[in-house]
């Protein structure tokens, strides 16, 4: 259940990113990392974990109790080629992929000005505690996060510039039928042997 609870609705003061979490293997199978993405435009930190910006979008999700599949399709930029190494040398089909939504309530900030006076910015971030943009959800922020998203990483394709994935709901495997029995009782010379043979779905042990 998506529960918000009231640390983000006072004085309706919200703020909303996503964090992407991709199960990296390479091509033979072994697991190496967990590529983890931020569409914020700062560098984020939540549970002591960071996720790193980039330019990742995803479509509307449609979700509902019914036996069809829900899936989601996820762009993101590798202008910068910071991907390069992880879409050509990873396997990412058949991979596990979250998307976290983060409902926040951006923290003031005070900048002392050239004059000596104090502006405040009521929806700031804190200031980073790095050399580089940090935005630190752990540093007293209220804050709910919950699951939008989580499935198996079914198309893939990329290239110099930009990564196209496909992520199939988990409930995917709801659909997949069974495999169909091949063998019926014409097929055994007596009850018996119907009844000692040693059937495989739907198939002789011996095939």
């Amino acid at each position: 259940m998506k529960t918000i609870t009231s640390n983000v609705r006072e004085m309706d003061t919200l703020a909303i990113l996503h964090l992407f979490e991709f199960d990296m293997f390479d091509f033979n199978g072994v697991f190496t990392e967990t590529l983890r993405i931020t569409d914020c435009d700062v560098f984020v930190n939540v549970g002591g974990v960071e996720y790193t910006p980039l330019a990742i979008t995803f479509d509307s999700l449609h979700e509902d109790a019914s036996m069809s599949t829900s899936s989601v399709s996820l762009s993101i930029d590798n202008i910068s080629g910071g991907l390069t190494t992880h879409a050509f040398n990873s396997e990412w089909r058949g991979n596990r992929c979250s998307i976290q939504r983060v409902l926040y309530k951006p923290p003031s900030e005070q900048i002392e000005q050239s004059d000596g006076s104090v502006e405040t910015y009521d929806y700031g971030y804190a200031l980073p505690t790095t050399d580089y943009p940090l935005l630190d959800l752990d540093a007293g922020i209220d804050k709910d996060i919950y699951i939008l998203f989580e499935g198996i990483i079914d198309t893939f394709s990329a290239t110099e510039t930009a990564i196209q994935a496909n992520v199939n709901s988990l409930f995917i495997h709801w659909k997949r039928a069974y495999p169909k029995r091949t063998l019926n009782q014409n097929e055994f010379t007596s009850v018996v042997a119907a009844i000692n043979a040693d059937i495989y779905w739907g198939r002789p042990d011996d095939v």
